[in-house]
C-alpha cells in the first residue's frame, strides 16, 4: 500500500506541474497571438470619421502597439505617413522614453466664404470684417472708389484668424472585444474648417484592458500565474504528507 500511496502522491504532482506549464504555455502564446493581430489590424485600418456628442467632426484609427524594433522591421509594409511616426519615435528614444505619440494630418480648406460686414472708408478703401464661431478676419481693399481707377488696388489682411481646439486622446475600442480590446487614437476639431485626414499613433506594448481593469476571472488566471510556485509546493507537500499519513494510519 505504501508503495501505491507513494505513486498516487507522484502522479497527483506530475499532474499539477504539467497543468501549470500548460496554462503558462497556452497564456503565453495567445497574448502573441493577440498582440500580431492587434498589430495587423492597425496597420491596416484607416481613419474613420463622425460627429461627437459636441457635434464635432472626430477622426479615429487603431493605434500601432509593438515595440520600436518591431515597427523597425523591414518586413513591415508600412506606408509613408506611419514610416515617417517610427522615424520621428526613434529620435526622440535617443533622448526621452516615449510611452505615446502620434502623427495628425490636418486639413483646413475655405470653399464657401462671403464677406462679412463691409465699411466704405475716405481714404478710397474698402474694409470687410467678420467673427464667428470658425472665423474671424478684417481684410482691408485699397483704392476702389471710381476716382482712384488708374491706380492699382491693394489687399491687405490686418486679421485672420481661424480658432480651433483640438481634443485629442487614446482609448480602449470597447466594441472590438473580440479583437481583445485595441487601443484607438481620435482627433476632434472644434472648428467646421479644419479637418483631420489621417492618423498614425503609437502605444508602448504591455498597456492592456486587462491589466488596468481585470474581471474576476482575469484576476484569478493572474494570480495562479503568479503563485505557480507556491501551488506546486502546496501540491507536493499536501500529496507527501497525504502518502505519509495513509502510511501512518495503516
Amino acid at each position: 500500500m505504501k508503495k501505491i500511496y507513494l505513486i498516487l502522491g507522484g502522479i497527483i504532482v506530475a499532474l499539477l506541474v504539467t497543468c501549470y506549464f500548460l496554462f503558462t504555455r497556452v497564456n503565453t502564446l495567445n497574448e502573441k497571438y493577440s498582440d500580431e493581430v492587434k498589430l495587423r489590424n492597425a496597420l491596416l485600418d484607416t481613419t474613420t470619421m463622425y460627429k461627437n456628442k459636441h457635434n464635432e467632426w472626430t477622426a479615429e484609427k487603431l493605434t500601432m502597439q509593438a515595440t520600436l524594433k518591431q515597427l523597425q522591421d523591414n518586413n513591415l509594409n508600412l506606408n509613408t505617413n506611419q514610416k515617417e511616426l517610427i522615424k520621428r519615435i526613434g529620435e526622440i528614444e535617443k533622448t526621452n522614453s516615449i510611452i505615446a505619440a502620434a502623427l495628425i494630418e490636418t486639413n483646413v480648406k475655405i470653399d464657401s466664404l462671403r464677406q462679412g460686414e463691409v465699411t466704405i472708408n475716405n481714404d478710397s478703401s474698402l474694409t470687410f470684417n467678420d467673427s464667428t464661431k470658425n472665423l474671424k478676419y478684417n481684410i482691408n481693399v485699397g483704392f476702389v472708389i471710381p476716382a482712384y481707377r488708374n491706380i492699382k488696388p491693394t489687399l491687405t489682411f490686418k486679421s485672420f484668424e481661424l480658432p480651433n481646439k483640438q481634443i485629442i486622446d487614446f482609448h480602449w475600442k470597447d466594441d472590438a472585444k473580440k479583437d481583445d480590446y485595441p487601443i484607438a487614437f481620435s482627433v476632434s476639431n472644434s472648428n467646421d474648417y479644419f479637418k483631420t485626414v489621417n492618423i498614425e499613433s503609437y502605444a508602448i506594448p504591455g498597456l492592456d484592458k486587462k491589466e488596468l481593469n481585470p474581471t474576476f476571472w482575469q484576476k484569478f488566471g493572474k494570480w495562479t500565474v503568479k503563485n505557480g510556485k507556491i501551488i506546486t509546493t502546496v501540491g507536493v507537500s499536501g500529496a507527501v504528507g497525504l502518502g505519509v499519513g495513509m502510511f501512518l494510519l495503516k
